[in-house]
């Protein structure tokens, strides 16, 4: 197989993804599955897993005191709003089941006024739905600390294939890297491998990359 790491240049969609982003940040369990779940959608740019919602300082995974596994995601507001993001997190954990670990406790936590009024009007309206209390809580003001490197882009990052080209250009994690949310998204089969047609251009992959990615992607995807 050609060298992934070949001939490397910065995806074409992270030159042009904007910094000044509004964020927005979830807890759903392990954070590896939200990662490349949020990641799939269009108008999601970056994302990244961490811990939140806790009293102790800079947690790590082996010292998560009583935070929650968040992923948090940099979202374009004209192409997907807070209101989106807030469909899929209600309808992709199971708001009335205690967690085992407080590590895995569903929560929002919301970055601003506008952010928390729509995660409280949401949960009312879940909860009218739902016979059971639920469990999933609002957290406001919560501090976001980044996780460890090997927990970005965890499906990514488990096909070496895959990872190559993205670990060459970012050693850091690629936290930063629309691109490496996106492919990941592929490779956890959250999004219709026949898009990567109209995305292949702004992902920029090798070849051999990219026909990987789509082998993968089309046998993932449900």
């Amino acid at each position: 197989m050609p060298d992934p790491t070949a001939d490397l240049a910065i995806p074409p969609m992270d030159r042009a993804a904007p910094t000044d982003l509004p964020h927005a940040a979830f807890g759903m369990g392990c954070f590896w599955g939200p990662d490349a779940l949020f990641g799939a959608l269009d108008g999601v740019v970056r994302t990244c897993v961490g811990y939140a919602g806790g009293t102790t300082d800079a947690p790590t995974y082996k010292a998560i005191g009583d935070h929650i596994e968040t992923v948090r995601v940099a979202f374009d507001p004209d192409r997907i709003s807070y209101d989106d993001l807030l469909r899929l997190f209600w309808t992709a954990h199971a708001p009335t089941r205690a967690p085992f670990k407080r590590q895995y406790q569903p929560a929002l936590f919301p970055y601003t006024d506008a952010q928390a009024e729509r995660a409280r009007s949401t949960r009312e309206a879940v909860a009218d739905r739902h016979d059971g209390a639920l469990t999933t809580e609002i957290i406001e003001g919560a501090s976001f600390y980044r996780a460890e490197p090997y927990h970005q882009k965890h499906t990514l990052r488990h096909d070496s294939t895959l990872m190559a080209p993205f670990e060459a250009l970012y050693p850091d994690a690629c936290t930063d890297s629309a691109a490496a949310a996106l492919a990941n998204g592929y490779a956890a089969g959250h999004r219709d491998p026949t898009r990567l047609t109209e995305d292949q251009s702004r992902l920029g992959l090798p070849a051999a990359v990219l026909d990987r990615l789509r082998t993968v992607a089309e046998q993932r995807y449900e």
